[in-house]
């Protein structure tokens, strides 16, 4: 009679048991490792167990917290190459300079993965930015979305880190050396010039064309001269990222293969490409085609032959570069005739350069460089259109005016302040910040 009294209990006790973990899941009752203290996780960094070290790295670097960047970079020389790997991407996470080091070290790590990805950890703390996807693909993508270097201004980059990207060249993986030719160039290139340049040589195409890249963000047109050997390289890739190179950099010295090589295409979309580089370096000796190719049908090359007469300076162009700029018809064209005549002086054209930055696409942002080109002597003509009845040109000119590094703008930045425009408003507050962590009189490079 007995068992079934002790049945009765065990289920009663089961039944109670179960309701009190219902309770628990209802209350959110965490699982107790999810409650380990900080100084649990850093002491499970030491664990002999690599799961445990994995898992407290990972949770470490989601912490956010300072006081968990020395802890976690004690794990540059753990023995498991996962940890080590769990330690870049952490150290990534916290956005912390002080993890550089480590990062620096983990360039010479003994796993290709744990390299590639310091690389990418080191560009996404210094230029402040995600990755999404794999460590090639970001890097190559993001150093293709600027044309300079993407470190915010006024971040200085520890020289330790070129000198840890330059010995990364010569990894024996080629992806690697290509993605730290890429991050050279992001980071603004440093002391690694020198080694970009010799990467120039090596035999893989995909690292040419990442050093070709990263010296058009990075070098002057000095360097750029060592371009020019590969606008004949066997790679398509490599050329044309020479070719865009060397057009950033204005490499006069380039202007007859370029020239040469725009003949051999007129009509293909290389041809365009090699005469907007062309456009870029000033040659005088270009003059001729240039007035050839004033009357072409072609309005891109219009275009970019005023643009290349306009860079050639001749002051006798002035009558000339105004007629033609009120028969012109085509609105990208007038833009170059327009950035001719306030080029050679006369700044009451402006409007046809600051009107078109309220937009969007292509004539906006080619306002945008233009305007960037001709430099801080600009700079006081663009101030009454920060009253302008166009939002976007408001906006737009108070981000132009902090890329030209004029501080002279700040009093008249101030008052968008209160601009009845909340963007507007955001963009002048972020070019006062910029503007106002520069020394008295600097200028933007």
């Amino acid at each position: 009679m007995q068992t079934p009294t002790l049945s009765w209990t065990r289920g009663r006790a089961l039944r109670s048991l179960v309701a009190t973990c219902a309770l628990g899941l209802a209350l959110g009752a965490a699982p107790a490792d999810a409650q380990d203290s900080f100084q649990d996780l850093v002491a499970n960094l030491k664990s002999p167990t690599v799961r445990t070290r994995l898992d407290a790295t990972r949770r470490l670097g989601e912490s956010r917290r300072h006081e968990a960047v020395a802890p976690i970079s004690a794990l540059v020389r753990d023995p498991e190459p996962r940890v080590r790997l769990a330690m870049v991407r952490a150290l990534s996470a916290l956005r912390d300079v002080s993890g550089v080091p480590a990062l620096v070290t983990a360039l010479e790590d003994g796993d290709a993965t744990v390299r590639d990805e310091a690389i990418s950890a080191i560009v996404e703390i210094y230029a402040e930015r995600t990755r999404t996807g794999p460590v090639n693909r970001f890097l190559e993508l993001f150093s293709d979305e600027f044309p300079r270097s993407s470190v915010p201004p006024f971040t200085a980059v520890d020289p330790s880190v070129f000198r840890g990207l330059s010995r990364a060249l010569g990894d024996e993986e080629k992806g690697v050396r290509a993605d730290a030719a890429f991050a050279i160039g992001i980071l603004g290139g440093g002391s690694s010039i020198p080694d970009l340049v010799r990467a120039l040589q090596d035999p893989e195409a995909q690292v040419r064309a990442a050093a070709a890249t990263a010296l058009g963000k990075s070098a002057t047109a000095v360097e750029g001269r060592e371009l020019i050997p590969l606008l004949a390289d066997s790679n398509a890739n490599v050329r044309d990222r020479a070719l865009q190179s060397i057009g950033m950099l204005r490499v006069r010295e380039a202007a007859p293969a370029l020239r040469e090589m725009f003949e051999q295409n007129r009509r293909r979309d290389l041809g365009a490409r090699a005469l907007a580089a062309l456009a870029r370096t000033a040659d005088p000796a270009q003059d001729d085609l240039y007035r050839e190719l004033l009357v072409s049908r072609d309005v891109e090359h219009r275009r970019l032959a005023v643009e290349g007469m306009a860079r050639i300076a001749d002051p006798s162009m002035m009558p000339a570069f105004k007629v033609d700029f009120q028969r012109e018809r085509n609105a990208d064209v007038r833009m170059a005739y327009a950035f001719g005549i306030v080029r050679l002086g006369d700044h009451a054209f402006l409007d046809s350069l600051a009107l078109p930055l309220g937009g969007s696409g292509l004539a906006a942002g080619r306002a945008r460089d233009l305007l960037l080109e001709l430099g801080p002597d600009v700079a006081p003509g663009l101030y009454k259109y920060l009253s302008d009845r166009d939002a976007g040109v408001r906006g737009a000119v108070a981000e132009l005016l902090a890329d030209l590094g004029d501080t002279n703008a700040l009093p008249k930045l101030e008052p968008l302040l209160a601009d009845p425009n909340s963007r507007v408003a955001d963009r002048a507050n972020r070019a006062i910040q910029r503007l106002r962590g520069k020394e008295p009189g600097e200028r933007a490079p």
